[in-house]
C-alpha cells in the first residue's frame, strides 16, 4: 500500500509495505519432511523409530549473532540503523521522496564486519540429528506425523519449524487392511464326498 501526501511542492511517498517486510521481524523456521518405512505388524502394534534429519540450528560459536567471538554487529552507516534509506527524485509533479530497503545491510540496520567463521555470519549452521519418533498403534499407510519444533531454527527469535514424518507401511503377505478392519483370505479346498469318503466320517 502506498500513501501519498503533498507537502508544499514536495510529494512524499511512503511505502508501508517495507514495515511489513521488516528484516528484523521474527521469522518461523522452515518445516522439514522425512520418510520412514515400517512393517504391517509394526503399524498395528506401534513402535519408536529413529529418524535422521538435517536441520538448521542456531550457531553455537556466535550464539546466533553472526559475529565472531569478541565482536558484535555494528550499526549500518548508510541507514543509521533504520534499515531503510530515503531516495528523492525530481519529476514534473515536483520532488518525489520514497523509502527503500538499505542495500548495504539488507534492511537489518546492522552489518557484520567480522563474521563468525563457523556460520559465515548467517547465525545458523546445518547439523545432522537423530529424532526418536513415537509411532502410534494403528497408523495408516501414507499418514503424516507432525513433530512440533523439530524443523529449522527460526530467525530473529522466531519459533522453529516442524518435522513432518511420512509413514509408509509395507504390505503383509496374508493380512490386508481396510480402514479399521483387517481382512484375511484363506483358501478352502472342497472335499468331494464319495461312498468310501462318507464311510470314513
Amino acid at each position: 500500500e502506498i500513501a501519498q501526501c503533498l507537502v508544499g511542492s514536495e510529494m512524499c511517498i511512503r511505502d508501508r509495505s517495507s514495515a511489513r517486510s521488516n528484516a528484523n521481524a521474527p521469522r518461523r523456521g522452515q518445516d522439514i519432511n522425512a520418510n520412514i518405512n515400517i512393517s504391517f505388524m509394526e503399524a498395528c502394534e506401534g513402535k519408536k523409530h529413529d529418524v535422521k534429519i538435517n536441520k538448521m540450528e542456531k550457531c553455537s560459536e556466535c550464539n546466533g549473532t553472526g559475529a565472531a567471538a569478541g565482536s558484535s554487529p555494528q550499526t549500518c552507516p548508510d541507514c543509521n540503523g533504520s534499515g531503510t534509506v530515503k531516495v528523492t527524485q525530481r519529476t514534473p509533479f515536483g520532488m518525489i521522496s520514497s523509502s527503500k530497503t538499505c542495500s548495504r545491510c539488507g534492511g537489518k540496520g546492522t552489518i557484520i564486519s567480522n563474521p563468525c567463521k563457523k556460520c559465515g555470519g548467517t547465525a545458523r549452521v546445518r547439523v545432522s540429528k537423530t529424532i526418536n519418533v513415537d509411532i502410534p498403534a494403528g497408523i495408516d499407510d501414507g499418514q503424516i506425523l507432525r513433530v512440533g519444533g523439530q524443523g529449522d531454527n527460526g530467525l530473529n527469535g522466531g519459533p522453529s519449524g516442524d518435522l513432518n514424518v511420512v509413514v509408509s507401511v509395507r504390505p503383509h503377505p496374508l493380512f490386508v487392511r481396510n480402514g479399521s478392519d483387517i481382512h484375511c483370505e484363506i483358501p478352502i479346498t472342497c472335499l468331494l464326498y464319495t461312498s468310501d469318503a462318507a464311510d470314513e466320517f
